[in-house]
């Protein structure tokens, strides 16, 4: 009923993101994310939050392109760490709007599991994050 009540869905329309979230979950394979390669995930809404947990053996590159996963000079990545060296520490919440999630393995393959609270904001509304559009920090 409250999403059939919301009377503007635009990404910066603040009540979108007062509401209890959707939930989106997902996980990828053993060993599906690769050392330095990007793996994409395609939301259908815009986030209002996202919980990651590193699942595999190595770290996990968290980011919001591909190559702000993949390059090493410029490191527009969050490192969440393995359960066996950190523990809960493995498991990483992000209070962030997007529309997409970019994960690469860091030192070696690995695996996760998503968590992603969504608005009813769509996908395509929201604009692509990239720093050649002026989005800094983001690769």
């Amino acid at each position: 009923m409250a999403l059939k009540s919301v009377s503007k869905a635009d990404p910066n329309y603040v009540p979108n993101y007062q509401l209890a979230a959707i939930p989106y979950v997902t996980s990828s394979a053993a060993n599906e994310v690769l050392d330095g390669a990007g793996l994409q995930i395609q939301l259908p809404y815009v986030t209002k939050t996202v919980k990651v947990k590193n699942t595999g053996a190595a770290g996990l590159r968290m980011g919001f392109t591909e190559f702000g996963v993949e390059a090493l000079e410029t490191k527009n990545y969050f490192v969440i760490p393995t359960e066996a060296s950190a523990g809960f520490a493995s498991v990483q919440e992000f209070d962030v709007r997007c529309k997409s999630l970019w994960f690469a393995g860091d030192g070696g393959t690995t695996s996760f599991s998503l968590f992603a609270g969504l608005t009813p904001v769509e996908a395509e509304s929201f604009p692509i994050l990239t720093g050649s559009s002026g989005f800094n920090g983001v690769g």
